[in-house]
């Protein structure tokens, strides 16, 4: 048993530092050039449900590009819905920008994303699409990265790594670690180990040309995670996909404790299934939990003791690195202190996630078939 954990330990050591620096190496990397005229025009297709206290402040980033031209189409299922009067008054506070409100009545498919998404998309004028979640939030220059990458050579889907911005909640500032500590990391390294054949989907950019070879958004309808398959299909119908080292920010700061961990066990069971070789290989790279159970099996023994301190202190240095230094993060750093328990709630979730395939998404209950598809409870 010893045996067993020292070599957990090690290999999860190994991956820690391996991610460091891959993290290191993809944000080194310097961002695309501004494209030169004429430029290409964009148009952004943004499904919304609901509004919240940040809800303003990401439409309007999306508002306020330095590119020209550009059409934001801003899709709503509910006609009754609380955010149409903020929809309307941004389009009345930014005359110059060409902003259309879709009303998306129909449900075409179980992801309610993607049936907004199916019925905005025929509003749209132009040849690059981007596909931009509510909450998230860009720079200026957004827009003139995704347009340069897009016009590379073979490009199909181009999409962005994202950072929590301001947090309130515990729910909240795990969510940002999450992000940091895990989850970017996990991308750099997926990114010089395997290559990139999947989007993240709080920002992602796609051509016409790529998205009708792929079936268009239909092909989405009934699958939860939409990004993934998305980056995928793409792949498949022979056109790149690349990972922009242009960070986004996320904004949710008042993410509850319940509903963090809903989203992180609907995140394994969903990852478990699209990628079940390297969801399988993410339950070794625990370092935190495999050294605290090889010192309490060893009898609090030095050297194990050691290798506790060394996997917290390159935890510790990972998570800071990935939220300071390469997504330019402002997570206040009391919220590092949360690190531990956000490593052991994480190897808890990886476990529960193999002993069910149901989800809660948008207060509905699903079952996640072997395919990656939604099915009605």
């Amino acid at each position: 048993m010893i045996y067993l954990l020292f070599f957990l330990v090690l290999a999860a050591l190994l991956y820690q530092l391996l991610a460091l620096g891959c993290l290191w190496l993809f944000f080194s990397r310097s961002r695309i050039p501004h494209p030169s005229p004429p430029l290409p025009g964009i148009s952004v297709l943004k499904p919304l449900k609901g509004l919240e206290e940040t809800t303003r402040e990401c439409l309007e980033s999306f508002l306020t590009q330095d590119y020209h031209p550009y059409q934001v189409i801003f899709g709503v299922k509910d006609p009754t819905d609380p955010l149409i009067p903020l929809l309307q008054e941004l389009q009345r506070a930014f005359p110059q920008q060409q902003v259309e409100i879709v009303i998306c009545p129909e449900n075409l498919g179980l992801n309610p994303k993607v049936s907004t998404l199916r019925q905005s998309a025929p509003h749209a004028l132009h040849d690059l699409l981007v596909v931009a979640d509510a909450d998230v939030k860009v720079g200026p220059d957004f827009l003139s990265q995704v347009a340069a990458a897009l016009q590379e050579p073979g490009m199909g889907v181009v999409s962005c790594p994202y950072r929590a911005g301001p947090v309130k909640t515990l729910g909240a500032g795990l969510e940002a670690l999450t992000i940091s500590a895990d989850f970017i990391p996990s991308v750099a390294t997926a990114f010089y180990v395997e290559g990139i054949r999947f989007a993240l989907g709080a920002t992602m950019g796609i051509t016409r040309q790529a998205l009708a070879a792929m079936g268009g958004f239909a092909v989405l309808a009934d699958f939860l995670a939409d990004d993934y398959q998305l980056g995928w299909q793409v792949a498949q119908a022979g056109y790149r996909v690349r990972l922009l080292p242009y960070v986004v920010e996320t904004l949710n700061p008042k993410m509850g404790f319940k509903e963090y961990l809903g989203h992180q066990l609907r995140w394994a069971r969903t990852y478990r299934v699209c990628r079940p070789g390297g969801y399988l290989a993410y339950g070794v790279t625990h370092a935190l939990v495999y050294s605290t159970t090889l010192v309490l099996a060893s009898g609090t023994a030095p050297w194990a003791l050691g290798l506790l301190g060394a996997a917290l202190a390159v935890r510790v240095v990972l998570a800071a690195f990935s939220e300071r230094r390469a997504l330019r993060g402002s997570l206040p750093w009391p919220h590092f202190f949360l690190l531990p328990l956000k490593d052991f709630l994480s190897w808890g979730i990886w476990l529960l996630s193999f002993l069910g395939d149901r989800v809660t998404w948008q207060q509905a209950r699903f079952r996640v078939t072997r395919e990656g598809k939604l099915a009605p409870e």
